[in-house]
């Protein structure tokens, strides 16, 4: 006796080797690569939703940030290939866009960074790293 798929209609085109959206795998990849990548994402959409950037702002801010990370690529390698290297210049974006606000500065930056390298290499491998 052989198991039947579920009678819904991607199920189906999946079993007839269809393409496309209906045949998209029954476990979707990961959204994001790394948690920090998901923490700079919600991070930016939590900033939009305050009120602090409009999306056109950041959207043209990244788009030009993006396009200087693939110049400066270019014979380096093939591109961005969308995972750290893009939510660097996610956080790059984010993190001019705060300066410019007023949200941070320089000096409250390097002193973020200095707690977190400190934090992280005190902590025991495998554990959780905390400020």
């Amino acid at each position: 006796m052989t198991k039947q798929l579920p009678k819904d209609a991607k199920f189906r085109m999946m079993r007839k080797g269809k393409t496309g959206a209906a045949a998209m795998p029954l476990s979707p990849k990961k959204a994001f690569d790394a948690p920090w990548h998901a923490e700079v994402f919600a991070l930016a959409v939590h900033l939009n939703e305050g009120g602090y950037f409009d999306w056109p702002e950041w959207a043209g801010r990244f788009g030009e940030n993006l396009a200087a990370a693939k110049t400066a690529k270019i014979g380096v390698v093939e591109g961005l290939d969308g995972s750290d290297d893009y939510y660097q210049i996610w956080l790059q974006t984010l993190i001019e866009l705060m300066q410019e606000k007023g949200l941070v500065d320089a000096k409250m930056l390097a002193s973020i960074k200095a707690q977190w390298r400190e934090a992280y290499s005190t902590t025991s491998h495998g554990e959780p790293v905390h400020l």
